[in-house]
């Protein structure tokens, strides 16, 4: 995505969200290395899933944590797929070779490895678990009154790991009306971390555009109320599931079951109590893989819109 690239530093909260299923999966290998026939459990997360975060810190966080569960279930250690973090084409391949058991990954992922996933449960975090929503929001002021007359303005987006869908939702609503890609069609688009930088140019109107997610959209007019009153949603996305904490369709029933109950105590254990205070996180809920159904349409309805126009770069950042 074209626009300001600078790496954030990984929010409390997503980190922690990231990072229970990938802890859960090491506590369970402390129970799985006890018993002779139990195969040990192999964790790894996509790096799309950090939304830019800085990885390095991402990383040492992730040690940290690991560090506390180990304190807490004992100390003994655990095998990790290495660096924790893997890029998205080699997450792909892994999947599709078998070699990791549990996964975080993006829905476009997701979508390329469908094949191989379990499709009874996925966990994904509590606030999102029914789906979320895209808003793109203008001034009231202003002459926009349908999608059409943003061609040729700008847009600034929330960059966030939440937000990974977006290309895909705004490519399939742009083509449904017969306007030019979102490479083309906004003048210029720029991202940025802090969502007051996202929604107060549009406020200011020194921005003609903004898009958010619907829920830190509806935070910041909790905060602002004047906010809910000079902007308006022109455009508001279906229910999407942009990212989800996944097994492998060869992981052991039996594995996963103790694997979710694991993951489930976590917030109980003294150490996970504090990284929940900490973190200010959601727990992870074990929900049918359905769930992603709708995200799959969104996700075929833009690829088809790209497949019809000749030389489009896919960019799905």
């Amino acid at each position: 995505m074209e626009g300001i690239r600078n790496p954030a530093r990984l929010t409390r909260r997503s980190l922690f969200s990231l990072m229970a299923g990938a802890a859960g999966c090491w506590a369970f290998t402390k129970a799985g290395l006890a018993q002779k026939n139990t195969r040990l459990l192999r964790v790894a997360v996509s790096i799309e899933t950090l939304g830019g975060a800085n990885v390095n810190d991402a990383r040492a966080a992730y040690k940290v944590w690991t560090a506390q569960v180990a304190s807490a279930m004992g100390g003994t250690k655990a095998e990790l797929v290495p660096d924790v973090f893997i890029p998205s084409d080699q997450m792909v391949q892994m999947i599709r070779q078998g070699t990791v058991d549990m996964f975080g990954i993006t829905a476009w992922e997701y979508a390329k490895v469908i094949d191989r996933i379990d499709l009874t449960t996925v966990l994904l975090e509590e606030s999102v678990a029914s789906g979320l929503q895209y808003v793109l929001l203008v001034h009231n002021a202003s002459p926009f009154k349908k999608l059409a007359d943003l061609n040729g303005r700008q847009l600034v987006i929330h960059h966030h790991r939440d937000m990974n869908l977006l290309p895909a939702w705004l490519g399939a609503l742009l083509a449904a009306d017969n306007l030019p890609p979102m490479e083309t069609f906004f003048s210029q688009r720029v991202s940025r971390d802090s969502l007051t930088q996202v929604v107060l140019p549009v406020f200011f109107r020194r921005v003609d555009a903004a898009a958010v997610s619907k829920s830190n959209f509806d935070t910041a007019v909790e905060l602002n109320p004047q906010l809910g009153k000079d902007l308006h949603v022109l455009a508001i996305s279906p229910k999407v599931v942009p990212i989800a904490l996944c097994f492998h369709k060869n992981c052991s029933q039996e594995g996963k079951k103790e694997l979710i109950n694991i993951i489930n105590r976590t917030e109980a254990m003294p150490a996970g109590e504090q990284i929940v205070a900490l973190y200010q996180s959601r727990r992870l809920v074990p929900t049918p893989a359905s769930c992603m159904n709708g995200t799959l349409e969104m996700l075929r309805q833009f690829e088809h819109a790209q497949n019809h126009i000749p030389g489009l770069h896919k960019d799905h950042s």
